[in-house]
Order: structure tokens, then C-alpha cells, then sequence
């Protein structure tokens, strides 16, 4: 498996695949309006690094994605191929990314404890409790360089 930093370049051309294995494979977890901003993305933006996008890949296949923008606070989700969950593919990306990124928030509601799991795992804490988009009780974990106060003005 490789994981690849999708390029401004490479967006428009896959950028169709990636929404279509968003929709197959996020298990209604990914929120209707972080699908839509990925399908919003622009080459310009990934340019101006308001985005990462990670894909991760075997052979010709995506097996995984991992979208951040603006560090988590605006949108963050990771998806794995259900045929390939517990391979340790989300857990690498994740990896990556943290060390991409000078900190690093993601929000999970408190019902999925293969992601909570997975995140404390890499060490993510604890920042802030909320009820999240899809009205379920959610967690924000942060990782890195992270303050409360980037999660007072941008999460509310």
C-alpha cells in the first residue's frame, strides 16, 4: 500500500473517484456538507494549502482518503474500504498526516469506537464535547500544537 498526497494537478481528474468511494465506503458517517466541499475543492485551494487530501492506494485501487482542511477545524474525515478495515490503512494515514500538519483536529461521534479508538491511539486528546451535525453527542480530539481557543472561534 502506498499513501499519496493528492497534488493540485491530480484533484480534477480524480477527484470524481474519490467522491464516489466518500459515498460507498463512509457508511453515512460523512456529513452531506463535507461531501459537498470536497466536491467544491479547487486545484487553487490545495495550492494555497487550505487542504490535504492522502489517498492511499494498492495497486491501481484507493483502499483509503483522509481530507483535512484549515487543520481539522473546518472539515476532516477519513475513509477505508470496509473489505480493508483493520489492516492498519486509517491508523497510517492518520500517522501521516500528523506529521504533516502542525496540529490536527478531528470531530467523531461518540458512537464510532473504531475511529475514537484509532485516534487515541496516535495520542489525540480530548478538547471539546458537542452534539454534533447529524445530532449525535460528538467529540473533538486534537493533536499537535492545538489550543482550546482555535476551537472557541472555529467550532462553536
Amino acid at each position: 500500500m502506498k499513501i499519496i498526497k493528492v497534488s493540485p494537478i491530480a484533484l480534477t481528474s480524480i477527484k470524481a473517484t474519490l467522491l464516489r468511494f466518500v459515498r460507498l465506503e463512509g457508511e453515512r458517517r460523512i456529513t452531506a456538507e463535507a461531501r459537498d466541499w470536497l466536491a467544491e475543492l479547487t486545484p487553487e485551494k490545495l495550492k494555497r494549502q487550505e487542504a490535504v487530501l492522502l489517498a492511499a492506494v494498492e495497486g491501481k485501487r484507493l483502499v483509503g482518503l483522509f481530507v483535512v482542511s484549515k487543520c481539522g477545524l473546518a472539515h476532516s474525515f477519513l475513509v477505508v474500504d470496509r473489505r480493508r478495515r483493520g489492516h492498519g490503512i486509517g491508523k497510517a494515514m492518520a500517522s501521516r498526516m500528523c506529521r504533516l500538519l502542525p496540529k490536527l483536529y478531528v470531530r467523531i461521534a461518540i458512537d464510532n469506537e473504531p475511529s475514537l479508538s484509532l485516534f487515541r491511539s496516535l495520542g489525540f486528546a480530548p478538547a471539546k464535547a458537542c452534539i454534533g451535525p447529524t445530532g449525535k453527542p460528538t467529540l473533538w480530539l486534537a493533536y499537535g500544537q492545538w489550543t482550546p481557543e482555535d476551537l472557541q472561534v472555529s467550532a462553536g
